[in-house]
């Protein structure tokens, strides 16, 4: 039987290779827009997290609405003693979605860490509601609020 069962196999890897294909592809489609929806977010946490957070939410309405608290659990898996396994958890990050990701959180010490996501995710507030603001007015949208909040958190 295992030798009939090859075919079968093959056949399911080629599908999720081009399953995985398909989401790249879909994924750089999205990344490549998202300066043009929201280019105050992307300029502070970059078009990658920037489409996660959108996708996650909803879109860019959803997304001002929601309190800087809430914004850096937005991608947090829930663990239960299902889903590890009955394995231990002591190696995971609490209050960690997305946002852990981004540049100005992962370039800090790790003691910093939790600190630098707040901040993030408080600047990061301000940067959407920016960008919802001008989208919703019909002005222009550009990334100046969130170039100068990078700027603020880096320095």
């Amino acid at each position: 039987p295992p030798a009939a069962e090859l075919p079968r196999v093959n056949d399911a890897c080629l599908y999720l290779d081009r399953l995985q294909r398909t989401q790249t592809a879909l994924r750089s489609f999205v990344q490549s827009k998202m300066e043009r929806w929201a280019p105050s977010t992307c300029a502070l946490v970059g078009p990658a997290i920037a489409s996660l957070l959108l996708s996650a939410t909803g879109g860019l309405a959803e997304l001002a609405k929601i309190p800087a608290c809430n914004l850096q659990l937005l991608g947090k898996t829930k663990w239960t003693s299902a889903s590890r396994a009955g394995l231990a958890t002591q190696t995971r990050v609490q209050h960690a979605g997305y946002l852990m990701e981004c540049e100005l959180v992962t370039g800090v010490p790790s003691f910093l860490r939790m600190k630098a996501l707040k901040a993030v995710a408080g600047k990061l507030a301000l940067a959407v509601r920016a960008d919802y603001v001008n989208w919703e007015s019909g002005r222009e949208r550009s990334g100046e609020v969130g170039r100068r909040l990078f700027e603020e958190l880096k320095g």
